[in-house]
């Protein structure tokens, strides 16, 4: 089984593909910005490593579908 991380993400953001869903692509762009920030006050905050390790996972996520289609 691979392990997801945040390095593995970023490396293969060119890989991902918003086609099927680009009717929620602006969607995504107006809402991520602020999504962000909350994740990231979560993170801050979570005192167990492994949460706070997964909400890293999915800012990096985030962050790559953001800088692909926004």
């Amino acid at each position: 089984m691979t392990t997801l991380n945040a390095k593995m993400i970023t490396e293969n953001a060119g890989d991902i593909s918003m086609v099927s869903a680009a009717g929620s692509k602006n969607k995504f762009c107006d809402l991520w910005p602020n999504a962000k920030t909350g994740l990231e006050l979560l993170q801050g905050i979570i005192k167990n490593p492994i949460v706070k390790v997964s909400i890293g996972v999915i800012i990096a996520a985030g962050d790559a579908v953001a800088s692909r289609v926004c």
